[in-house]
Parts: structure tokens; C-alpha cells; sequence
């Protein structure tokens, strides 16, 4: 018997946003873990964004616990959310605690510290983002956020290289005891292939995800104003929604927006792209761009974390620093559907090698196995089977 099977571990995880990448990857590790023999509970918050459908989203084996927690800090509502995050912690009685992003991250390692579960706590970051906060003093902010949740303790993961890079000089200061590295991955079988005997009479350059300063849909609409304003033989489309200010800059650069979608609308509008149009000021390690790549369709990208380890550049798609680079790489797709075709099939293969969902999995219940071992055998008591 597989040693991760022989006891059956129980996982909190405990996420706040509840809407997209986030929150499908919970959702696909959480079914993942129950069906492997593990017990799993969700301590989760809702968002407005958050699908109507998503509880039938989780297997019913999974335990779900609404925990309310915002977005952004606010000491009341921050305070309260701790306090019933620590008792529900208390009263469960999880073998580990896994957290997700800032807001969640960083009360949740308060939590495991106030309950003395520090060395049974994973936090995956899903993108470090203060960097690219704009106003000086809540960037500040926000790292000393992240110093503070790393001195309350448990194990940083980082979604891609650069990622972990930047965790390990700014906020580890080069100390990797308590960092480890895990690439995302993505449950294949969800995501529809692209059928390439199909052809639209446009072509298709698309992106799936909420409009949000992180995705710089003011670049987006950029790229599109400029291709709409020489060409006609090209749409560009945003599968998803936003505040009617982002929705209106795009739509009048030209681009078709969706409005919120279920996921399963979502991934049938993804899988109908020709090109997927990344413009994101900072990923993680985008499952949207993950789900494209593995439906066979070539991608055009930002170099930022992730993105450059997902689309390897002149194979699986581009890569580029600037608008300036971005456009003629996606005119490069535009004008040849066997381009297209040929990067596509490459990006399939590359993705289902390298960021599948058991792959990943496997490598978080290898941790979560060590982590729980340690802590027993921390206290000198055995492990009991």
C-alpha cells in the first residue's frame, strides 16, 4: 500500500478567494484528495464573484465551513474572521493546515500559531504580488504582511521558479528550510480540446479571467485598438467580467466581453480561441494559461513569474516584454493557421507533461506526509498506522 494512503490525514484548506484560478485549484485538489482516501475540509469565504453553482462544484466528501473573510484590511472584520478561523481550526482538529493567498494565508498563520499548528502549515502564495503594487506604503505594507506570516511560521510554496526566487531573497533572505517549490497543475480531463478542422471566420485571440488591475486589461485593449485598426479578419474576446469601468475601456477598444460564466461555459468558450492573449502584470502560476496550453492552443504572453516557465517561447507560443513585443508576436499566429496548428499541438503535450494535476498532487502529499510525521515525531510519540 502507498505510504501516503496508510493514514488517513485530514486537510483544512483554507482559501478567501472564492472565484476563479484560486478557487478551481482548491476545488480540483480537494476532489483529488478525497478520492485518494484522504478527509478533506474547506474553511472558505464568498465573494459576489463567487459561481451560484460552487458548492456542487466540491465532491461531496469534502467538508465546507464558511469562514467570512475580505478582500481587503479592515481590523474588525479581520479580527472577527480570525477568531471564528482559530475555532473552527480548534474544533476540527486538522493534521495540516494549507492556506491560500495573502488575506487567507496571512490569517490562517495566525491562527496555526495561536493553536501551536505552525509546523503542520503549508501557504501557497498563488502569485506574490506586493511587488507590483503601485502606492508605496501599502506595498510596504503588504511585504512586511508576508514577514510577518513568515516569522509566525509553516512552509512557503511557490507556484514557478521566478516566484520562489523572489520569496527566497526578499522575504526567506535565503533561508529554504521552510520553502519548497511545487508548480501548479490542472486537472486535464476537465478542459475541452481545441478541434482544429473546425475554423472560425475570424480569427480568435481571447483571455479567460476577471477583469482586474492584475490582468492590465488597459494592455489588452491596447493590442486589440491597434490589430482592430489594420486588419478585419480578427476578434478579440474576454471570457469573463468586472467593474463596468474595465468593461467599457475594453469594449471600446474593440473587445467582446462575456461577463461571467460558469465554468463549464468557460472552458467551451476557451477551447473555440485560436490565440490566448495573456497580458497579466503578475501571475502565479496562471491555471487559466495552464488550461489553454493543455487545450491545444498557442499563447501570447507577459514575462512575469510563471507565464515564461508555462509558454516556452517560439515553441508553445511567445513570449515578450512590452506591447511593443507582444503585437507582432501575435500577428506572427494570426498569419498562419499552420503556425497556429503546430504551436498548439507542442503546447498540449509540453502542459500534459509537466503541470498535470496528479503530478502535482502527488508532490503535496509527499509533503503533507513529511510534515505530519515530523510533527509526531517532534512530540516522541510514533506514528500510528
Amino acid at each position: 500500500m502507498n505510504n501516503l494512503k496508510q493514514k488517513q490525514l485530514h486537510i483544512a484548506h483554507v482559501i478567501e478567494p472564492m472565484e476563479h484560478g484560486v478557487f478551481i485549484w482548491v476545488v480540483d485538489m480537494a476532489n483529488r484528495l478525497v478520492e485518494d482516501g484522504y478527509r478533506v475540509t474547506v474553511l472558505h469565504s464568498i465573494r459576489k464573484e463567487t459561481p451560484e453553482n460552487w458548492r456542487e462544484l466540491f465532491d461531496d466528501r469534502v467538508e465546507l465551513i464558511h469562514v467570512q473573510m475580505t478582500r481587503s484590511i479592515s481590523l474588525f472584520k479581520d479580527a472577527k474572521a480570525l477568531i471564528k478561523l482559530t475555532r473552527e481550526l480548534a474544533r476540527i482538529k486538522p493534521d495540516i493546515i494549507h492556506t491560500h493567498s495573502s488575506k487567507g494565508g496571512f490569517l490562517a498563520r495566525v491562527a496555526g500559531f495561536l493553536l501551536r499548528k505552525n509546523d503542520r502549515l503549508l501557504y501557497t502564495s498563488h502569485a506574490i504580488h506586493y511587488p507590483l503594487i503601485q502606492q508605496p506604503v501599502k506595498r510596504r505594507l503588504y511585504k512586511y504582511l508576508e514577514h510577518v506570516g513568515y516569522w509566525l511560521g509553516g512552509t512557503i510554496v511557490a507556484c514557478g521558479k521566478e516566484e520562489y526566487d523572489i520569496i527566497l531573497k526578499e522575504i526567506t533572505f535565503g533561508n529554504t528550510k521552510r520553502l519548497i517549490r511545487i508548480s501548479n497543475g490542472i486537472d486535464i480531463s476537465q478542459v475541452t480540446p481545441k478541434n482544429y478542422s473546425l475554423s472560425n471566420e475570424k480569427v480568435k485571440v481571447g483571455v479567460v479571467g476577471r477583469i482586474s488591475m492584475q490582468k492590465a486589461p488597459q494592455v489588452f485593449a491596447n493590442i486589440a485598438r491597434d490589430v482592430l485598426t489594420r486588419r478585419d479578419d480578427v476578434e478579440f474576446i474576454w471570457i469573463g467580467g468586472g467593474d463596468q469601468p474595465d468593461v467599457d475601456l475594453l469594449e471600446n477598444a474593440g473587445v467582446n466581453v462575456t461577463g461571467m460564466l460558469d465554468r463549464n461555459e468557460a472552458l467551451s468558450e476557451l477551447s473555440r480561441l485560436d490565440v490566448f492573449l495573456q497580458t497579466s502584470a503578475y501571475e502565479g502560476l496562471s491555471l487559466a494559461l495552464l488550461e489553454a496550453q493543455a487545450a491545444g492552443i498557442p499563447a501570447v504572453v507577459t514575462k512575469i513569474p510563471g507565464n515564461d516557465e508555462v509558454v516556452q517561447d517560439g515553441h508553445t507560443g511567445y513570449v515578450g516584454e512590452t506591447e511593443k513585443e507582444l503585437t507582432p508576436r501575435l500577428e506572427a499566429l494570426l498569419d498562419s493557421a499552420e503556425k497556429r496548428q503546430q504551436m498548439g499541438e507542442q503546447a498540449k503535450n509540453y502542459t500534459k507533461e509537466h503541470f498535470s494535476l496528479p503530478a502535482m498532487a502527488e508532490q503535496y502529499k509527499r509533503k503533507y506526509q513529511a510534515m505530519a510525521n515530523t510533527s509526531l515525531d517532534s512530540k516522541h510519540q510514533p506514528v500510528v498506522y
